[in-house]
């Protein structure tokens, strides 16, 4: 009995050990923003913007090379996809405006519309 769970127990440590090894060959690809995107489902453009509205953040999700390129963080684009942010404060501030804008006179939605 003690035999047949040693050996089910290394076959478990076997599957894992190669899960890490998968793992690792995936993170490390995940430095473009082309594999970054392609990891979360999401299109390069996608990545742009969220690394210009502070989705993503510098120094935590990615850093800029000494050419100014941008080179991602495997392990924080992996956090991220299991937890990724609601929303920054400029959307929330986005929001926020929209809602004003169905309070206010027409005139003045016009000039708050053209604001945004």
């Amino acid at each position: 009995m003690f035999e047949e769970l040693e050996n089910t127990l290394t076959k478990i440590l076997d599957k894992l050990n190669n899960q890490e090894i998968m793992l690792q060959m995936v993170l490390s690809s995940l430095t473009t923003s082309k594999q970054v995107a392609s990891f979360l489902g999401v299109s390069t453009r996608t990545i742009e913007l969220w690394v210009k509205n502070g989705t993503l953040i510098r120094d935590t999700h990615y850093y800029r090379n000494e050419k100014n390129r941008l080179v991602f963080v495997p392990n924080a684009i992996l956090e991220y996809k299991k937890n990724p942010k609601k929303a920054t404060k400029k959307t929330k501030e986005k929001k926020a405006l929209k809602e004003v804008v169905h309070i206010v006179h027409p005139t003045a939605k016009k000039f708050i519309n053209g604001l945004q």
